[in-house]
């Protein structure tokens, strides 16, 4: 599948990642792309990231600093860390209701999240294994937004209390799709992502591991010159 230019041009985006740098890996270059356009961006963080650290005494601080210092490489300063402990997350009743809140309050017309579906993913001749807190993170999205978001019976006290109202996006963008049916040509926006993986630097010395594995994957879903990063596409509206 050719790389292509972007299909949408919202005005307001809502990424949400399983753990710090998933949303940098996944999306970023379309994510920077998206900011050059001057739409507002605002990233969600599930887990605290703390099984990442390579022996840092406090990975979980460490590594939400370096996801804000991520995010503004990209043109983001709306970040969200909702600390669940890394590796055991879970798409349950406060997971999803802190992303209806998040989606409610940004009220985004495009959303980029996990596949839930993804056990596994081919990269070539190799085959990756799924990561749980991945699938929680798509899982509970998807959760939020139907029927929960949209609806002001659930989560109520959110609009009572806090003043939000229901919202439903127009569309939704999976990364780590296995079959995609999208690729975005982020050429343009590549150097950036590139970038914003290394403020990760607590991840695999100076995260030349996410640099070299965000290279690798750019190139087998784009074209020479012409680094993509893949989504499926859900037109919700």
């Amino acid at each position: 599948m050719a790389p292509a230019d972007l299909p949408f041009r919202p005005e307001r985006v809502l990424a949400i990642g399983a753990h710090p740098d998933d949303v940098e890996f996944g999306a970023g270059g379309t994510l920077g792309r998206l900011s050059e356009l001057g739409a507002r961006i605002a990233v969600v963080v599930c887990t605290d990231g703390g099984r990442g650290g390579r022996g840092l005494a406090d990975a979980a601080a460490v590594r939400r600093a370096e996801q804000e210092r991520a995010a503004k490489v990209l043109g983001i300063e709306d970040v969200t860390m909702l600390a669940h402990p890394d590796g055991a997350l879970a798409p349950d009743t406060r997971l999803v209701g802190e992303l209806v809140r998040a989606v409610r309050r940004t009220r985004p017309e495009l959303v980029l999240a996990h596949d839930p579906r993804t056990w596994w993913q081919p990269f070539g001749r190799v085959v990756h294994p799924g990561h749980s807190d991945h699938r929680a993170a798509g899982a509970a999205t998807l959760d939020a937004l139907y029927p929960r978001a949209a609806s002001p019976n659930f989560y109520a006290e959110q609009l009572a209390e806090d003043g939000l109202a229901p919202w439903y996006p127009r569309e939704l963008w999976l990364f780590d799709a296995a079959e995609p049916d999208l690729v975005v040509d982020v050429a343009a926006s590549f150097e950036r992502k590139l970038e914003a993986l290394r403020a990760h630097a607590s991840q695999e010395g100076a995260a030349g591991g996410l640099v070299a594995a965000a290279q690798a994957a750019a190139a087998l879903r784009g074209a020479p010159g012409r680094p993509g990063e893949a989504f499926q596409r859900l037109r919700l509206l």
